[in-house]
């Protein structure tokens, strides 16, 4: 009995660990990418280059697009 909870609780947080990584990838793809600056609306700040950093700015933060970051 409790070898099969064990093997159904692994199960559960596989599969819930496969859909939160799924979610986090296509999370940034619905919003528009940011110019350096004074961000206006939602979007994602995204680095220049070969870089892959970036992050989600609301409104009234700065993008900072050489590394990515959005700050107050």
């Amino acid at each position: 009995m409790l070898k099969k909870f064990a093997i159904v609780l692994v199960a559960i947080l596989v599969s819930a660990g496969s859909a939160d990584a799924r979610m986090s990838s296509l999370s940034h793809a619905h919003f528009p990418t940011c110019s350096d600056g004074l961000v206006k609306a939602i979007c994602v700040c995204r680095a220049e280059g070969a870089s892959r950093s970036h992050q989600l700015c609301r409104s009234g933060r700065y993008c900072h697009t050489f590394d990515g970051a959005c700050t107050q």
